[in-house]
C-alpha cells in the first residue's frame, strides 16, 4: 500500500465554521434591519389632532327603544309573550337623532330574535346572550354611528 493520494480528491478546507457565523451575523443584521424598518414604518406615535380629540370627554345620550311585545316560540298550544323595555347609549345628541330614525330596523331586529327565541332561553344568562346578540345587530344597522351599550330596563316573560 502506499501513502500517496490520489490526484482526483480536493483537500478538505477549513473555515466552515467561518463561513457559519459569517452567515449568522448576516441573518442578525437583516433581522435587525426588517424589524427597524417594521418600526418606522408600522409604529406611529398619536398625531396632535388625535391628541386632542381624545382630550375632549365624550357625551353620550340615552335613547328610549319603545317596548316591543313578541310572542315566543313555545313549541306547545299555549301562547307565551315576552315584553322588553330597553335603552340605548349613543354618542351625542346628533347621532341620537339619527339612531331615532333607525328605530324600525332596531324593532324589527328585536322582533326576529325574540320569535325564534323560546321561553327557557330568557332564564338565567339567557338574558345577557340576548342583549350581546341585540347589541351586536343594533351596531350592525346604525353602522356608522358609535354605539355604547344596551340596557334592558324591564323584561317580562308571560
Amino acid at each position: 500500500m502506499t501513502t500517496e493520494t490520489p490526484e482526483n480528491e480536493t483537500p478538505v478546507k477549513k473555515g466552515g465554521k467561518r463561513k457559519i457565523i459569517i452567515l449568522a451575523v448576516l441573518a442578525c443584521l437583516l433581522l435587525a434591519g426588517g424589524g427597524a424598518f417594521a418600526w418606522k414604518h408600522f409604529h406611529h406615535a398619536a398625531t396632535p389632532a388625535a391628541k386632542t380629540a381624545a382630550a375632549q370627554p365624550v357625551k353620550w345620550t340615552t335613547i328610549t327603544i319603545p317596548t316591543i311585545l313578541s310572542n315566543l316560540d313555545s313549541g306547545s298550544d299555549r301562547t307565551r309573550y315576552v315584553r322588553i323595555g330597553a335603552r340605548l347609549e349613543v354618542e351625542d345628541g346628533k347621532n341620537a337623532e339619527n339612531v331615532a330614525a333607525l328605530m324600525p330596523q332596531i324593532q324589527d331586529a328585536f322582533q326576529t330574535c325574540l320569535h325564534g327565541m323560546q321561553p327557557s332561553e330568557l332564564s338565567g344568562s339567557g338574558i345577557y346572550r340576548l342583549r350581546e346578540t341585540m347589541l351586536a345587530q343594533i351596531i350592525n344597522i346604525v353602522a356608522p354611528l358609535r354605539v355604547k351599550d344596551l340596557f334592558f330596563v324591564e323584561v317580562l316573560v308571560q
